[in-house]
């Protein structure tokens, strides 16, 4: 009983007022600066999901990890990275619920006579448009494909299809077809599964009936608005964004807009109360742990504090906390200019600076260079700034801060030049090439013995893991460029052989 009431007090309860505390912090948020304000230029994917996953993870790292502490876990490691993680989950379920149901209760329901009025009520969402006509043979249209998943196994096809109201100036209706397949087959193969998804929309368009439709949602900032807005741009270029209005119809009756969403959320949140209960009551107490909890004892193996102190762009990783921040500060660029956070399209990269050989030889340069910053979405980002952790840790030691990042650039802009070379018209972009080429590195000071015994048991390790693996993924998929991979381990492992060709005594020192 006695550690019941302990394990109660010290973590459950704290868990359960960060948790509460999180998600109406967060709904609070969205609902003042975003939806009566306006004031956020994110779009809504990105304030639906992916920030809602991002927030909670400060809260719990920062006040529930000490209390963690106290628990007797077996594989101490994973399981307190486990209960963190499903912590974190826990309030995230509810967050990500709860944005559906507090988007449709901001608004109610505005009755119009004709669509020409919806001009006078730009701030609402909903309609109900009582006398309404369409013309169908003004639509405007534009088709596009986007990859997903988690290694971009998904294959995802729009169709977007604006057709303007009569009378009604910049008010459209919006339709939108769209499939998923697997991201499979050859280049042709897919043009074709592409051209068979445009013939069938444009067949279903053909007899779709305009008027089956209970009330309309205004579409907001999101990937649906930019595939409308492009196709009213193919027509018409100079279409000014702010003035266009595109409305989705929707067939169910506005009183049933929720559905069962409310009752998901606190029953998600009910969930994840429940699970965590469980495990931490059957789980142990460490009384060392306790001692020190309750004498608040700083931790000795600090993970946040680890991560932190690596991050700072004056310790002793320096150069790796400036790339990663120069990565991560353009990636941030990127979404608040609109581009999605999970899959921008090839034009979207390409005209923030992305790499092809095209532009190149007409004299663009430069995206040699900028190319390197820019990701295909989060998890291309994540992935290479873990790879890029791991080999300035076994680096920047030995070279110094200013060697790191400029061996970083000229491995990015090298394998950038290898791409190039061999591939027409791929869009490359990402730090991935330049990360091969620290590798590279890494490979010419374990070849060369530069690094101590021990130290090559664990960069022949590191090696085979990441850059093989890599490399034998990426011949095995269409979408990794692994010439800019081969590129940028070749032009790392050269640029190591000349350093240990003039600085070879010194490159053993820092090692040692």
């Amino acid at each position: 009983m006695k550690d019941f009431r302990i394990k109660l007090k010290e973590i459950y309860l704290p868990f359960v007022v960060v948790s509460i505390c999180t998600i109406l912090f967060y709904n609070l948020f969205r609902w003042v600066f975003d939806i009566r304000l306006g004031v956020i230029p994110l779009k809504e994917e990105l304030l639906d999901i992916w920030i809602p996953f991002i927030v909670p993870v400060l809260p719990v790292l920062i006040w529930l990890r000490h209390p963690i502490r106290i628990l007797k876990l077996k594989d101490t490691d994973r399981g307190r990275s486990g209960i963190r993680a499903l912590m974190i989950f826990a309030i995230v379920a509810p967050i990500v619920i709860s944005q559906h149901y507090i988007k449709k209760a901001a608004f109610d329901l505005v009755t119009l006579e004709n669509a020409s009025e919806i001009k006078s009520h730009g701030a609402e969402k909903y309609f109900k448009i009582n006398n309404f006509r369409v013309n169908k043979d003004a639509r405007v249209d534009y088709a596009t494909a986007r990859t997903s998943g988690k290694r971009n196994d998904r294959l995802n096809f729009f169709l977007y299809l604006a057709c303007p109201f009569k009378n009604a100036e910049n008010v459209w209706y919006g339709v939108e077809y769209n499939e998923s397949t697997g991201n499979t087959g050859t280049t042709t193969q897919q043009n074709a599964w592409f051209s068979n998804f445009l013939n069938y929309s444009e067949r279903n368009f053909a007899s779709y009936y305009f008027q089956d439709v209970s009330y309309f949602e205004k579409v907001g900032y999101s990937d649906d608005w930019d595939g409308y807005m492009q196709a009213i741009k193919n027509t018409n270029p100079n279409a000014a964004e702010t003035q266009q209005i595109i409305l989705i119809p929707k067939t169910d009756e506005f009183e049933e807009r929720f559905g069962d969403t409310l009752l998901w959320v606190f029953g998600s949140f009910g969930i994840g109360l429940l699970v965590i209960l469980l495990l931490i009551l059957y789980s142990k107490i460490d009384e060392k742990a306790l001692r020190d909890f309750k004498a608040n004892k700083p931790l000795k193996d600090d993970d946040l504090r680890a991560v932190l102190n690596f991050l700072n762009p004056l310790g002793s990783y320096g150069g790796a906390a400036i790339l990663i921040f120069v990565n991560i500060g353009v990636f941030v660029v990127m979404i608040f200019s609109g581009i999605s956070f999970v899959s921008p399209t090839g034009t979207e990269l390409l005209d923030l600076g992305g790499l092809r050989k095209t532009e190149v030889v007409q004299g663009e340069y430069w995206r040699l260079f900028t190319s390197i910053f820019i990701h295909f979405g989060f998890i291309h980002l994540f992935m290479n700034m873990l790879g890029l952790v791991f080999g300035a840790i076994l680096l920047e030691s030995i070279l110094g801060r200013i060697k790191l990042i400029l061996s970083f650039i000229a491995c990015g802009v090298l394998a950038g030049l290898a791409s190039i070379v061999v591939h027409e018209h791929t869009i490359s972009v990402g730090a991935s090439g330049a990360i091969f080429g620290l590798y590279g590195l890494i490979l010419a000071f374990t070849v060369f013995r530069i690094y101590t015994i021990r130290t090559r048991a664990l960069t022949w390790g590191l090696l085979v893991l990441y850059a093989g693996v890599s490399l034998v993924t990426g011949f095995r998929s269409d979408g990794v460029d692994n010439a800019a991979h081969v590129g940028g381990l070749l032009s790392g492992f050269a640029l190591g052989v000349l350093l240990i060709a003039f600085d070879k005594e010194n490159l053993i020192k820092k090692a040692g």
